[in-house]
């Protein structure tokens, strides 16, 4: 009985037998800390599927944090924290000195909280990730965190790939006195949003270093793509604006005198529903461009659509509503690098941060939603 059982279990075994190609298939779902560190430990057999899986993986990196730590002796050290969305505390670790491995293929996000040296030559490894993919660069400061170090080292790694840029009135004028048509030097920028303050469009449309900050809005939002794909402007407004019914009406003679097409998105939204009242809906027609200039209240609430497009297209996206999700989703995709000045400090084995009043968490998500 006891062969017949024995047999009976090999039987059994080889029935539910599963081949290397398929765990392989499955481990590709699994992440990578799980595999090595529960998945090799069952066997010998599980343990070799792992080294084999790991010689042909490609994977993103996770959110990257790059700081400068205050130890419990008082010394400043440089050191990387990585960590998932729903993890609290990362894996600190000394910035690597190597380059990246061929299988990276790309990361979450990389939040920079302190700019010297060794940080730039850690960016520099990134820059084929970086000319790979779409960045959507966001900026926060409560001081100069746009230092020189950033300007002639970063900057240039990252302009010619940047499709959105967040960033407050302060930082712009800041990068315009680098670099005074830095919006039109970008070719893949497609989205500008501030979120502090009110950056907002102002005529005549000009991005000399002479000119406001406005006008160079405007220029680059007047400037056509090569693709026809519509920039998109969006514009929170925290406070009542009694010139920005003069502000809006300044596209009119703008459009009516224009001779060459532009598709552009500009998206209003106001903090409070009494601020929208000096604004009133209007469509005008350029019938030598062929192109409709409409504002339009989106889905009956404070946020209004300042659509230049041509009018076919205008009116068939007013069916099926594309351009309103369009407007609402542009941060969906791509890259986000973002600049803080912050320190941190170390407590005990994880890291007490501080943050600014207006870069804490609760903060940007009422910003971006605004």
């Amino acid at each position: 009985m006891a062969d017949n059982g024995n047999e009976a279990e090999e039987e059994m075994a080889q029935a539910l037998f599963i081949s290397a190609d398929c765990w392989l298939c499955v481990f590709d779902l699994l992440p990578p800390s799980q595999l090595g560190l529960g998945i090799a430990l069952i066997s010998h057999r599980f343990d070799y599927y792992d080294d084999e899986h790991f010689k042909t993986r490609k994977w993103a990196l996770k959110i990257i944090h790059i700081e400068r730590t205050i130890g419990e002796n008082g010394t400043k050290e440089m050191c990387i924290d990585s960590f998932d969305l729903d993890e609290k505390e990362g894996m600190q670790s000394p910035i690597p000195q190597i380059q990246l491995p061929c299988k990276v293929i790309g990361f979450r996000s990389i939040d920079i909280f302190f700019i010297d040296k060794n940080a730039i030559a850690f960016l520099r490894r990134f820059r084929q990730l970086f000319a790979a993919s779409p960045i959507h660069l966001i900026i926060y400061s409560t001081d100069d965190c746009i230092s020189e170090l950033f300007l002639h080292n970063i900057w240039p790694m990252l302009r010619k790939n940047i499709c959105g840029m967040f960033l407050s009135a302060k930082i712009f004028r800041r990068l315009r006195h680098f670099a005074p048509s830095i919006l039109n030097d970008n070719p893949s920028l497609r989205v500008f949003f501030s979120y502090f303050d009110e950056i907002f469009t102002e005529f005549p449309a000009d991005d000399n270093a002479m000119t406001s900050y406005g006008q160079a809005v405007a220029k680059w939002l007047c400037t056509p793509r090569s693709d026809d794909v519509p920039k998109v402007l969006k514009c929170c407004f925290q406070k009542e604006d009694g010139n920005l019914a003069s502000k809006v009406d300044a596209f009119k003679p703008a459009f009516a005198s224009a001779s060459a097409s532009v598709n552009f998105i500009v998206v209003i939204s106001f903090l409070r529903s009494s601020f929208a009242a000096s604004v009133v809906p209007f469509e005008l027609i350029n019938e030598k461009t062929g192109e409709q200039l409409a504002l339009k209240r989106a889905n009956n609430s404070d946020h209004f659509l300042l659509i230049r497009c041509p009018i076919e297209r205008l009116r068939a996206n007013g069916r099926n509503g594309k351009r309103k999700r369009l407007a609402g989703k542009f941060m969906s995709n791509g890259i986000e690098l973002t600049f803080k000045c912050i320190i941190r400090r170390k407590s005990g084995t994880g890291f007490s941060t501080k943050f600014p009043a207006q870069v804490t968490s609760s903060s940007r998500s009422e910003r971006m939603n605004c």
